[in-house]
């Protein structure tokens, strides 16, 4: 325990938290899993940590191009793990939406309720994306 306090475990997490809500939607599932443990990192979450930034860096050249955008069509994507959460037994859920083939905004979280069936948690995270898609649609 004492060995952990001593590493920036909560900083890195900040700083990866503020690129996948910004630039980053492909590392957004992995900061969600592992900001669950900045109360008590274990080594295995320090070692993840260090893999997944391993991994921003190796791939600093990936970019959201902006320039792909032709037309204003929304499509939006959702997907849902069924009690995923060994702990709790909440499920997560994730979701990406395109202006055109742009991501305009993507999300990765753990249900606040709990689900009875796989069916119940992807439509709970369906609702959510739906919730999403028409703020933007009342937006252009």
């Amino acid at each position: 325990m004492s060995e952990m306090n001593k590493l920036p475990y909560r900083i890195l997490i900040g700083s990866l938290s503020y690129l996948a809500g910004r630039t980053r939607p492909d590392i957004s599932y992995a900061v969600n899993i592992l900001s669950q443990f900045q109360s008590n990192p274990g080594r295995m979450h320090w070692e993840a940590l260090l893999k997944l930034l391993s991994y921003v860096i190796s791939t600093k050249d990936f970019k959201l191009n902006l320039s792909n955008m032709q037309d204003l069509n929304l499509t939006a994507y959702s997907d849902a793990a069924f009690a995923s959460n060994r702990d709790d037994r909440t499920s997560m859920s994730g979701q990406i939406i395109f202006l055109d083939r742009v991501p305009i905004s993507w999300r990765s979280s753990k249900q606040k309720s709990v689900s009875l069936s796989s069916m119940e948690c992807e439509f709970v995270a369906l609702t959510e994306t739906a919730k999403e898609l028409v703020y933007f649609r009342n937006s252009f």
